[in-house]
């Protein structure tokens, strides 16, 4: 199937190196989060998880995928035994190719309508990363906003930027990962993270995990 994958300025992945238009496979079992080629649905998806001025995003094929449950948004990720990059998606290109999967827009790598900005998922936004609708900032899942909001960590308001929550803590990203699995989590590792308790976290883990109970009865 197709997706898109991003990497770093050299084309690594986690210290992956890739080559354009080479087929690459996975030796073992493959694992969400955990072992195996990671891609997304969408060409924005990949803006989920990589915040570095430096990303590259590919298009690619994809082989042997995971049978996992479908998630909605464009942050969905998938997991394959075998992955080639096809072709590098480069912001700003011009005619219909600007990676676009709403309607309307003149920005880029949107997946909502009627953006000028870039990576939104809501409509009508003037700046990027943007969930909610007509904002003239960046990062807001509200309405008319113009001033960058601050962080919610486990349900509780800090007083850190996206950037700065992610700079000081990069330990979430694994958290996040670890999210996905339905193995214990130990507390230790994610101790300092803002407003986070050892029964917060079980209290999490046992939403997703019951959330992917749901999805995998529906099917």
């Amino acid at each position: 199937m197709k997706g898109y994958k991003a990497t770093d300025k050299d084309m690594k992945c986690r210290g992956y190196q890739f080559e354009l238009g080479k087929w690459h496979e996975h030796e073992g079992s493959i694992i969400m989060c955990e072992a195996g080629f990671h891609f997304c649905d969408q060409p924005s998806g990949p803006w989920c998880y990589y915040l570095e001025p430096d990303t590259r995003i590919f298009e690619v094929e994809a082989e042997d995928i995971l049978d996992t449950p479908i998630e909605p948004g464009a942050e969905n990720k998938r997991v394959c035994k075998r992955i080639k990059l096809v072709r590098e998606i480069t912001p700003g290109l011009t005619g219909d190719d600007k990676s676009n999967t709403g309607d309307s827009n003149t920005g880029h790598w949107n997946t909502g309508d009627s953006n000028t900005g870039y990576w939104n998922t809501g409509n009508r936004n003037t700046g990027y990363r943007n969930t909610g609708h007509w904002n003239a900032t960046n990062l807001s899942c509200g309405f008319f906003c113009v001033v960058e909001p601050k962080v919610i960590s486990f349900d509780e308001q800090t007083d850190l930027s996206r950037e700065e929550y992610l700079g000081k803590y990069p330990e979430a990203y694994q958290l996040g990962d670890a999210l996905m699995s339905d193995e214990p989590i130990d507390f230790e590792p994610y101790k300092n993270i803002p407003n986070i308790t050892p029964e917060k976290l079980l209290a999490l883990h046992e939403k997703f995990r019951a959330a992917r109970k749901v999805s995998k009865g529906a099917e």
